[in-house]
């Protein structure tokens, strides 16, 4: 067991933009290492107040829903697995030894990988921190349309609530939370990271790929990864998708109106044609 490791890969966003699906179809991966849940959230709990207040709690839910898999799966259960999950629940929790701590159960002659889309947000000292603290690892960042992204996580966050919201007031709520805009905030975030990443550390790459030809995308990913060809036997499955939702009217408005300077962004930084893809 090397307590040292860290992730080799990450896919740092964004959120509602084929994260989940990236995930799933590395996992099929010999080569790869996944962790026992998706989305640690070592870096933006460290640099980001809001993530700080339910990080903690996701990282329990997780465990708990590793615990159950295996305990359903595995008979007898792998004892020593258990118990490196009770570590994982053991405070503290979040550090950079915990971090590490996740890897260590990982074979050497496999990529660890961690995919949380919170990361794309962090701030430029966490960006710096993050460079320096995985000096070698590759990084991967999604980019969706910004309006079907807004969409998404929109009506993700209605389902999310006890009661599905039925008033302006309501809906007004959710348009004011800072994850719907931070977390598709291209125009801010891509910038940022590109400022400390060389295109031969960090591969942007459309959401759109999924849909058309997920497995030329898979094989940008290898090319940059490092990874020789593999199977993928469910790259054209759809992971996750959203819950449908009607938005009323005046909820796509505001949507369009935040969208199209993310938009605008897209075209000019990476082109129409990539932005087509999105």
């Amino acid at each position: 067991m090397n307590k040292g490791r860290k992730p080799d890969i990450l896919c740092i966003g964004a959120q509602k933009a084929g994260t989940s699906w990236l995930h799933v179809a590395l996992a099929t991966r010999r080569d790869i290492w996944v962790p026992p849940f998706k989305e640690l959230h070592f870096f933006d709990h460290k640099f980001i107040a809001e993530c700080r207040r339910w990080a903690p709690w996701h990282v329990k839910q997780g465990l708990q829903g590793a615990r159950a898999r295996h305990l359903a799966s595995a008979s007898p259960p792998d004892e020593a697995y258990l118990a490196y999950l009770d570590r994982l629940q053991t405070a503290p929790i979040l550090n950079g030894t915990w971090y590490k701590y996740i890897f260590s159960r990982a074979p050497e002659d496999q990529k660890c990988l961690d995919v949380t889309p919170e990361y794309s947000c962090i701030p430029d000292e966490g960006v710096d921190f993050f460079r320096r603290f995985l000096p070698q690892s590759k990084l991967i960042y999604l980019i969706r349309n910004p309006l079907d992204r807004l969409k998404s996580q929109l009506r993700m966050n209605a389902h999310r609530r006890k009661k599905l919201p039925s008033s302006p007031q309501e809906w007004e709520e959710l348009l004011d939370m800072p994850a719907l805009r931070m977390r598709g905030d291209y125009l801010n975030n891509v910038p940022r990271w590109s400022a400390h990443f060389a295109p031969d550390r960090l591969l942007y790459l459309p959401y759109g790929q999924i849909g058309k030809d997920p497995l030329s995308l898979l094989r940008k990913i290898e090319h940059h990864c490092g990874l020789p060809a593999s199977e993928y036997p469910q790259a054209a499955e759809r992971v996750h998708q959203t819950a449908p939702l009607q938005l009323p009217d005046y909820v796509i408005e505001r949507l369009e109106e935040l969208a199209a300077p993310q938009a605008a962004f897209l075209r000019t930084h990476f082109g129409e044609s990539f932005y087509q893809e999105t």
